[in-house]
């Protein structure tokens, strides 16, 4: 796997970590004994704290990360998060499931042996009782949760389960994921990479790319399918992201723009200052006018045109509202610690 130091801090990790060859254990992390990392599992800690205790289960493309400078991620005892599920700045507690495409998001906090379905959202700050299962985008409580089908659940996103088992599969298994792409990182050449940008060493590439001055792309990152991708100065395409491009397509990124982790886009625009949110889907031909959002978790559909300064939310992703100032704000602070992470990064490796 590849350890990688952040600023000199290098991660801490207790015995018999099982991890893929690709996954990333990354600056200011401690894991705990018995842990599993899959492919392009991705636990980076640098502008704070990752904190896993023992039994955990990261699947493949998985990703963990912090708020900088605000709120570490603290995960408890034998939790269980599925494939590209995503768990940002927030708390788990002991045997919590994060199915298929979940994401828990900043400052949010989910009780012991809580289940968040496939393709849920959990918003920032809101604490969730534990022992229940919780659906939705926001996620919402559902039922409460027996012992014996945590276990289940637990069992069947970690290859263990017994036939009775898949039983509660739809509850975890998101409909939305196609069968994983994967390619080896590094496949490809970067064909205009301008000084102070940033290519993680777990990224990948098939086509053609250009990246601005200042921009990144995060661990995990894969561009299939011989496209072009082109990143303006200033943006970040952040862990575990999918552009998927067939030849003499397209995926154009402004300056100053964010695609949050664990997208998956298409050939598309986004325009100068927009923000892609966590966990979303950019279907094929979507535009993104300046300073517009797509909001975490949402699905736009072939063709949406999100305006000037909207937020676009819900799957099919449809108007919401105008951009708040102060996210807005917030927005913009967030592009400047990519430029500072990129710089950062640079540095250590």
């Amino acid at each position: 796997m590849f350890m990688v130091p952040y600023l000199g801090v290098r991660p801490r990790v207790g015995p018999d970590l099982d991890a893929a060859a690709d996954a990333a254990l990354i600056g200011r992390a401690v894991v705990g004994a018995r842990c599993h990392l899959g492919v392009l599992a991705t636990l980076r800690a640098d502008g704070h704290d990752i904190e896993i205790g023992d039994d955990g289960w990261f699947d493949d493309f998985s990703t963990v990360h912090i708020a900088h400078s605000v709120f570490p991620a603290r995960v408890g005892n034998g939790v269980t998060v599925a494939r590209h599920g995503l768990v940002h700045a927030c708390d788990l507690g002991d045997g919590v499931v994060v199915g298929e495409h979940a994401l828990v998001m900043d400052h949010s906090r989910v009780g012991a042996g809580a289940v968040i379905a496939a393709d849920s959202v959990v918003p920032p700050g809101k604490t969730l009782e534990g022992g229940w299962l919780y659906a939705g985008t926001p996620a919402k409580p559902v039922r409460e949760v027996s012992s014996a089908e945590l276990a289940s659940l637990h069992a069947l996103l970690r290859g263990a389960a017994s036939g009775a088992d898949a039983a509660l599969a739809d509850l975890v298994r998101s409909p939305r994921l196609v069968p994983p792409l994967h390619q080896p990182p590094g496949i490809g050449l970067p064909s205009r990479v301008a000084r102070g940008s940033y290519i993680a060493p777990t990224a990948s590439l098939a086509g053609n790319l250009g990246l601005g001055r200042g921009a990144s792309l995060w661990f995990g990152v894969e561009i299939h399918g011989g496209g072009d991708l082109l990143v303006g100065d200033g943006s970040n395409v952040q862990d575990n992201t999918r552009v998927e491009l067939a030849r003499g397509e397209r995926a154009q990124l402004g300056q100053r723009v964010t695609v949050g982790h664990n997208v998956r886009m298409g050939a598309c625009v986004i325009e100068d200052d927009a923000m892609i949110g966590m966990g979303s889907t950019v279907g094929a031909g979507t535009v993104v006018k300046a300073g517009g959002v797509i909001a975490a978790g949402a699905v736009t559909e072939p063709g949406t045109v999100v305006g000037v300064g909207e937020i676009w939310s819900g799957a099919p992703a449809r108007l919401w509202k105008p951009v708040p100032e102060d996210n807005r704000r917030n927005f913009a602070r967030g592009v400047e610690v990519y430029i500072e992470y990129a710089a950062n990064y640079s540095k250590d490796l």
